[in-house]
């Protein structure tokens, strides 16, 4: 019977480990936690590869082994993979992402965000030729319109004053918030874990300061608007503001994230 090679029955575990991992993220749902659905494509090419590798490897395990050793390279690919299985997160939180800010002024979004949602024609879009008065509309932001919301909110906000919305997401705030503000937001993902932002509409409500961070509400308010100094123009401007009437407690969507 031929004995086996250690170094390579080492990495043909660390092969198999990390195919098992990617499987457990899909059959998990956890993958929309760590990149956008675009890329699930290049992931499950990576799996295939995996496996296909894990196959050929068996055969390798009983070839002669050259050397006693175990080779210490294998650490790199070890570490990674036991903090996989061991630190394996259940969603980003608004702590880890927050080092980036809050998007919540109109020079702080991403122009490639605006044109992929604006040019998307399952969303609705606010009509800049509309002669109709606006005040009296009414437009519900779900999950998916979320974005979609702020960003007409952010480029019409003179069409958008005085109308009702309704907004879910969570409570998040900076600490130079006055006590009675907050931002009704959401985590939006271009592409992976990497680049996720918070984004939101900054919302005034007398009962504000009993808010928690990062409990999940539905504001109804209206749109209003305030000032922010802006340092890249170093000047005050003016940036939207949702005047709340309305405040429900709700749970957690089971995808908390948004793709554009």
């Amino acid at each position: 019977m031929k004995r086996f090679n250690v170094n390579e029955l080492i990495w043909f575990i660390i092969l198999i480990s990390f195919a098992y991992y990617i499987y457990e993220l899909f059959s998990t749902g956890k993958m929309n936690i760590y990149m956008h659905p675009k890329m699930f494509k290049y992931v499950l090419f990576s799996f295939v590869v995996f496996i296909l590798l894990s196959i050929f490897q068996i055969r390798r395990i009983f070839t002669p082994n050259k050397t006693k050793k175990i080779k210490s390279g294998y650490i790199i690919f070890i570490i990674p993979l036991f903090l996989a299985f061991i630190l394996n997160p259940d969603s980003l939180s608004a702590q880890i992402v927050s080092n980036k800010g809050v998007n919540i002024a109109n020079n702080n979004l991403d122009s490639r965000e605006k044109i992929i949602i604006k040019n998307n024609k399952n969303l609705p879009q606010i009509d800049m030729n509309d002669d109709s008065d606006s005040v009296d509309e009414y437009y519900d932001a779900d999950a998916e319109l979320f974005i979609n919301t702020l960003i007409n909110t952010y480029d019409n906000l003179d069409m958008v004053l005085g109308t009702e919305v309704e907004l879910s997401g969570f409570v998040y705030r900076e600490s130079d918030f006055l006590e009675n503000r907050f931002v009704i937001s959401r985590l939006v993902m271009s592409c992976c874990a990497a680049d996720a932002q918070i984004s939101g509409l900054l919302c005034e409500w007398d009962e504000g300061s009993k808010l928690k961070d990062d409990v999940w509400i539905k504001v109804t308010g209206t749109i209003d608007s305030t000032t922010y100094y802006n340092d890249h123009t170093d000047k005050e401007e003016t940036m939207p503001l949702i005047k709340v009437t309305k405040v429900e407690s709700i749970k957690a969507p089971k995808d908390q994230y948004i793709y554009p």
